[in-house]
Parts: C-alpha cells; sequence; structure tokens
C-alpha cells in the first residue's frame, strides 16, 4: 500500500500542474544543507543532520533524481538515492513529495529491523529570487515490514537549498 501511495506522489506532478505550461521555468540543480530532530514521535530525540542532492531530468522539470546522506548525533547514518517530484503551488511556494530506499546504519540510535530502509517524504519550501529554497521537509522511514521488526522513525528537517 505505501509503494502505491508513493507511485501516486510522483504521477501526481505529472497530472496537475499549478502553472500554466507555456511559462518557462528555472529549475536548477540542487544541494540540500539540512538539520533537524530524528525519530520526533518517540523519545529520546536525536539531532540530525542532512545533505542531498539533486539532479533534473531533462525531459521532465517536475522529477528529480536524488542522492542524499542523512547522520544523526547517536552515530546513526542513512545513504540512499531516489526521486523527488516538484508541485510548484506558485512561482515562490513548492511542494515535494520524494521516495528514496537506502542503507540505515544504527550507530548507537534505534533499531529498524533492517540494514534495507525506504524514506517517504513529504516538503514545502520558499523559492528565493536567486532561485535557493528555505524550507520544512517530514519523512517516514520504515522497511515496510520486510525485517524482524518495523518500529518506523520519523524526523522533521529544516533545509536551505543552494542552487547549482
Amino acid at each position: 500500500m505505501n509503494y502505491l501511495i508513493a507511485l501516486l506522489f510522483f504521477l501526481f506532478p505529472l497530472l496537475v500542474q499549478a502553472e500554466e505550461t507555456s511559462k518557462k521555468r528555472v529549475n536548477p540543480k540542487l544541494l540540500n544543507v539540512g538539520f533537524g530532530v530524528y525519530d520526533i514521535i518517540h523519545s529520546p530525540h536525536n539531532v540530525l543532520f542532512q545533505l542531498e542532492y539533486r539532479s533534473v531530468l531533462k525531459s521532465c522539470l517536475y522529477l528529480r533524481p536524488l542522492v542524499g546522506v542523512m547522520g544523526t548525533s547517536k552515530a546513526t547514518l542513512y545513504v540512499y538515492g531516489g526521486l523527488a517530484g516538484d508541485i510548484f503551488l506558485s512561482k515562490s511556494t513548492v511542494l515535494t513529495p520524494s521516495f528514496a530506499p537506502g542503507l540505515y546504519f544504527k550507530g548507537n540510535g534505534k533499531e529498524l529491523g533492517l540494514i534495507l530502509e525506504f524514506r517517504s517524504s513529504m516538503e514545502i519550501a520558499y523559492i528565493l529570487p536567486n532561485y535557493a529554497r528555505v524550507g520544512a521537509q517530514f519523512y517516514h522511514l520504515s522497511n515496510a515490514s520486510l525485517g524482524y521488526k518495523n518500529p518506523g522513525s520519523e524526523s522533521l528537517v529544516f533545509f536551505y537549498s543552494i542552487p547549482l
């Protein structure tokens, strides 16, 4: 079921465009730098740092391949790659769902039950005049019940995206 929801998030930008398609949009590659709270719903909370690169597909400016790394204050590490879809709500506001499978190393942090974990996220950002973005991202990490346990974790990240 989670995969169906993720697929719909990626198809949505292709089916619905909030602005006229005739307008040219500058949508550069981005380097996201973020910090936040890992496992925000449960305690103890951990500080989270995130670095993510987002490219652009030439055939579709709304879909973005992404690769990234997330680390916490408890030496947890998550290395991932996936797709994001930009949904432009206005000239200066963008909603971006994404899905990214990756490798999870718990360090001294939370045991999620499997090295393979899936990140489903939703973010909202304000686009600055230089095409940089400032925003917030909420995501869920889960092994989709493939592991011996699946407690999952939720994170809240505040980020700045540098246009490249």
